[in-house]
């Protein structure tokens, strides 16, 4: 189950957990290309709450620079301060042009300026400026057209005026899209564990909990060792049954009996208890009506909508 993180915290989660994907943030949300040579540190006098921010030493297309990339869920009004120590002390202790993208993926809209202005008698002025991207205001297609598998786990903190309208249809989807894509299990699960944490920020927890836990367990029948050592026996039983009886029916009848577990588990998953005239009708359906359910799973959401699959 995911935990309830405080706030605060998830500015330092996502830092965290995307520690291996900073080149696809940066190419993504300061429309940069780099190449990673090291993280960076700086560290201040004064004593500060610790923030999270990834400081990189990279080569980009305009040439070799230090990137700060600043994660923030609430709106604070003294950001412009923090990104222009940052800048600063960078700039002094690497001799670097600094280049910063503040990525804001709070509830509400983002109203944090993007920079420092003033100007005092003829002499005197400050004209400091950083991206600022508000990832809510991104639409998901946005992040699906980079066809990018690293930045997928961001689909449930995208497009707040369709979040917001339809959270459990949103959220369903953004998981749908995840488990369709051409990727291994392994990476699916763990982009599907990032999308788990960042949709606690929006989402209540009975819609997370049911949505996730469907998708652990398809994970866990299809493409688990146990599936694997299921699909084994199946496919074992009907060789022997084949010998006696034809191969290619022995095949088939192996087939349909592991499909048939697998609906039945996700059904006993979702429903905790099925009535005996549909487990009986679920055990007379042939390969492709079986395939049809496993298919159609996620909008399978009582048993009016199982009807819909059943003789």
């Amino acid at each position: 189950m995911t935990e309830n993180l405080p706030r605060d915290r998830y500015d330092t989660t996502i830092k965290e957990l995307f520690g291996d994907g900073e080149e696809e943030l940066i190419s993504f949300f300061g429309h940069l290309k780099t190449k990673v040579i090291q993280h960076l540190k700086i560290e201040f006098a004064r004593v500060e709450k610790k923030r999270s921010d990834l400081i990189l030493e990279c080569r980009t297309e305009l040439g070799p620079a230090a990137v700060h990339l600043e994660f923030q869920s609430t709106n604070d009004s003294d950001i412009p301060f923090r990104m222009l120590r940052y800048a600063t002390e960078l700039q002094q202790k690497y001799r670097l042009p600094v280049y910063q993208i503040l990525i804001y993926f709070g509830e509400r809209e983002m109203t944090m300026a993007d920079g420092l202005e003033y100007s005092f008698g003829p002499q005197n002025h400050l004209d400091y400026r950083y991206r600022a991207v508000d990832l809510g205001s991104i639409s998901r297609e946005e992040i699906k057209k980079t066809n990018n598998y690293t930045l997928y786990a961001l689909l449930p903190l995208a497009d707040r005026p369709k979040r917001r309208q339809h959270p459990e249809a949103f959220l369903r989807d953004c998981v749908l899209y995840i488990m369709q894509a051409s990727v291994t299990t392994e990476e699916k699960r763990k982009t599907l564990l990032r999308a788990e944490i960042f949709a606690g920020l929006y989402f209540e927890e009975k819609i997370i909990e049911q949505i996730f836990r469907e998708v652990e367990t398809m994970l866990n029948i299809e493409e688990s060792a146990g599936y694997q050592r299921i699909f084994k026996k199946g496919v074992e039983k009907g060789i022997q049954q084949g010998m006696e009886k034809g191969m290619e029916k022995g095949m088939e009848k192996g087939r349909q009996d592991t499909l048939r577990e697998s609906v039945l588990k996700l059904l006993h998953k979702k429903f905790k208890k099925i009535p005996r005239p549909y487990v009986d009708k679920i055990k007379s359906l042939d390969e492709y009506a079986l395939g049809l359910i496993l298919d159609n799973i996620f909008e399978i959401n009582n048993l009016a909508d199982l009807e819909d699959y059943l003789p």
